[in-house]
């Protein structure tokens, strides 16, 4: 059942995307693919051999026609030993490697969700847990196994190793945010995600921090005059005559605010 499945990965990456919306990290879905007429690769129980005959199917053939940052495998088979999931580290923006394998080993969406969260953490650069890394929960989401109650945090520990790789790797390819066009899941008012028929999404009420946005609604407040701009203040033009660009040498001019628009107009010189 078609509808079934995209239904239970749409609840998955929303839930994916809630626990790393904590790490200021959003997690859009921009595709699915179903292997209805048989499997593309060699799908086995050993989690690393399918896992880079996923990467090298990747590589070769997913990123020609659809431009992605990472994708994971889920699969029904059941992975050998007590593994339910296998990525390869520090490997974001990697073609071959920005990938991971997830079982779908539960019923229960949220486990499969943390499950997949987890091997997306070894793809950002973070190791398993130790005793010493703490969350202010029971266990975190980069523990070894998986536990109840479920995890829904990084650690300390995680934090810092996820740093330490957009440092060392500078992966460019998570800062170009998709457009609301590319997102496939159905909108989902409060996720942060700019999505079809939102005006704007600032995640829940309680987190929201554009005053411009409606959070219950995703829609801009009737009253607001701008969003943005040198000439906008909360969400209101600044009064014409303002200044909105100091002169920078002998040869430049001052520029002022319209009142008609939140951009300053472009910088003359004399």
């Amino acid at each position: 059942d078609l509808t079934a499945m995209r239904t239970r990965v749409y609840e998955m990456i929303n839930t994916v995307n809630e626990i790393y919306i904590y790490m200021d990290i959003r997690v859009p879905l921009v595709g699915i693919e179903f292997w209805c007429n048989g499997d593309l690769i060699t799908v086995t129980s050993s989690a690393e051999n399918t896992l880079n005959s996923f990467g090298d199917w990747r590589a070769s053939d997913l990123l020609s026609h659809k431009t992605h940052d990472n994708a994971q495998l889920l699969t029904t088979i059941t992975l050998s030993g007590s593994v339910v999931g296998l990525a390869h580290v520090s490997s974001m923006c990697q073609a071959t490697r920005s990938v991971g394998v997830i079982e779908d080993h539960s019923p229960i969406v949220r486990e499969v969700a943390v499950t997949m969260a987890h091997e997306m953490g070894h793809n950002l650069g973070m190791s398993h847990d130790g005793n010493q890394c703490k969350c202010g929960d029971n266990s975190c989401i980069m523990y070894p196994y998986l536990s109840e109650p479920l995890p829904m945090f990084f650690s300390n520990c995680s934090k810092d190793q996820y740093q330490k790789f957009l440092t060392n790797f500078k992966p460019d390819c998570t800062l170009i945010r998709p457009s609301r066009t590319d997102i496939v899941s159905p909108p989902v008012c409060g996720n942060d995600l700019l999505e079809r028929g939102e005006e704007c999404d600032c995640g829940s009420p309680e987190n929201c921090e554009n005053p411009c946005c409606d959070a219950a609604s995703c829609k801009l407040h009737s009253w607001i005059e701008c969003e943005f701009g040198e000439c906008c203040e909360t969400c209101r033009l600044k009064p014409a005559g303002t200044e909105c660009r100091g002169i920078r040498n002998e040869c430049d001019l001052p520029e002022y605010c319209t009142g008609q628009s939140g951009d300053c107009p472009t910088d003359h010189f004399h």
